[in-house]
């Protein structure tokens, strides 16, 4: 990182480790809501028919919007 400080280089590596370690946080918790040793696991097939209602009832709206313009 050309123009850089060391002390500034360090504290972009650092945010970004922190950054990936938060991001790496948040897929696992995801995972967690259907893993089979989770006591209050989701049902997967369950909640992809939710997703894809709500995905259906989406693009519903969005064509009715459409026909507005």
């Amino acid at each position: 990182m050309e123009g850089l400080t060391k002390q500034e280089e360090y504290d972009i590596k650092k945010n970004d480790l922190i950054n990936d370690l938060i991001a790496v946080g948040t897929v696992m918790d995801e995972l967690w809501r259907y893993h089979p040793d989770n006591p209050n696991q989701i049902d997967v097939i369950t909640e992809y028919n939710q997703l894809t209602k709500i995905q259906g009832d989406i693009e519903l709206e969005l064509r009715g919007l459409s026909e507005i313009d």
